[in-house]
């Protein structure tokens, strides 16, 4: 969802451009305060921010940034720019960010399966070592090896070795 901000008079026909040009539901706050509201209510994909708006209020950007949460914010000038622009904006920066998450998601779970490749390791060879002292009673040893296949399969789930 995207949150267009602007005292703009364009700010429903930019709004139904962006929610036509993005297939992202797009509402419009007329305010900072009101865009605050909306902010603390809903989580959006994107903050459409104009830039007249900022001039007019020095303290405006930082508010909304502080406030924006996980939105991408787009800063957009509908008294310079036709809704068509902002929409490409838009598009450009929504694809950016849709990169930017897959790129992240990948380098956490990089991270992970390195970060568990030495826990899977370490219970493998600390259940084979248990298993060859003598003397163990036989539940133990079933519980040893119910352990072992949990990390044999934790182990091909995460494509580990």
């Amino acid at each position: 969802m995207i949150l267009l901000v602007t005292t703009s008079s364009r700010a429903q026909e930019c709004a139904a451009a962006l929610q036509q040009g993005t297939g992202q539901p797009t509402q419009v706050a007329n305010s900072v305060p009101r865009a605050v509201a909306r902010l603390q209510s809903t989580e959006y994909d994107a903050l459409a921010i104009d830039q007249s708006l900022l001039e007019a209020d020095s303290r405006a950007l930082d508010t909304l940034l502080n406030h924006a949460g996980t939105a991408l914010p787009i800063y957009v000038n509908l008294a310079l720019h036709h809704c068509d622009r902002v929409v490409r904006e838009a598009q450009v920066a929504l694809r950016r960010a849709e990169k930017e998450k897959q790129w992240a998601m990948g380098l956490a779970e990089r991270v992970l399966r390195n970060q568990l490749r030495a826990e899977v390791t370490g219970i493998l060879l600390t259940s084979e070592l248990a298993l060859r002292q003598p003397a163990i009673p036989a539940e133990v040893v079933a519980k040893i090896r119910l352990v072992q296949d949990m990390a044999e399969k934790m182990r091909s789930q995460l494509h580990v070795f």
